[in-house]
């Protein structure tokens, strides 16, 4: 790994980029829901859950911008089909399944599930597998999805046993380095800290504690 020692150096010194890479994400932002709403004006289902985030933020010690930022990546800006709800029923045999015109008639217990963050939607089949998973966990209004969801987030992002609280934690895990690697995710958090940064910015007065970690030379 010789070759690329410089640019990872560069990365890793803790004093490049921007400072947001350091926001501790166990904090809350400690802002109004009607602010959180603003943000979140114009963001399809998302609009007006400002409350959930907080709920969910506070339940599970996430900050809400965080999470925000989860789920407009997610969601496309809350307009993802598993966000804005898909129908799940039991067919004859008691499975899940989705709901269509077609088999609707045979089905039983339909609900209108919802899945903000895209929680156990696998790639291949992403809309059922989310969907379902959604009915499993009992996700039947927006605000179900946004604080259930939170728990899914917090547990395995942040109060994982490496206790990854930052964003640059997430990428480089200084207490162990380089494990876990969360594969897709690890772009996804140096990605995020231009859209954590930019929620901030519509905030009055949000509250941020930084983790800036020291190597030993």
């Amino acid at each position: 790994h010789d070759a690329s020692e410089a640019a990872v150096a560069e990365y890793l010194d803790p004093n490049n980029h921007d400072i947001f890479q350091h926001l501790v994400l166990t904090e809350s932002v400690g802002v109004s829901a009607s602010q959180l709403n603003n943000v979140l004006s114009g963001k399809g289902i998302l609009k007006g859950l400002g409350q959930a985030f907080i709920d969910g933020g506070k339940k599970y010690s996430v900050n809400e911008v965080y999470l925000i930022a989860h789920a407009i990546l997610e969601t496309g800006h809350g307009t993802s089909q598993l966000a804005t709800g898909v129908e799940v029923g039991r067919d004859r045999n008691g499975n899940l399944v989705l709901v269509t015109s077609s088999n609707r008639s045979s089905l039983t217990n339909i609900r209108k599930t919802y899945n903000m963050f895209g929680i156990g939607a696998h790639d291949n089949d992403a809309v059922r597998a989310g969907a379902i998973r959604a009915y499993n966990e009992g996700w039947f209004t927006p605000e179900e999805a946004v604080v259930g969801g939170a728990k899914f987030i917090a547990q395995s992002y942040i109060h994982n046993s490496y206790n990854q609280n930052t964003l640059y934690k997430m990428r480089w895990n200084p207490a162990n380095p380089g494990y876990p690697q969360y594969a897709t995710d690890i772009g996804w958090a140096v990605k995020q800290v231009s859209q954590i940064k930019s929620l901030y910015n519509q905030l009055k007065n949000p509250i941020m504690y930084f983790d800036i970690p020291r190597y030993k030379k």
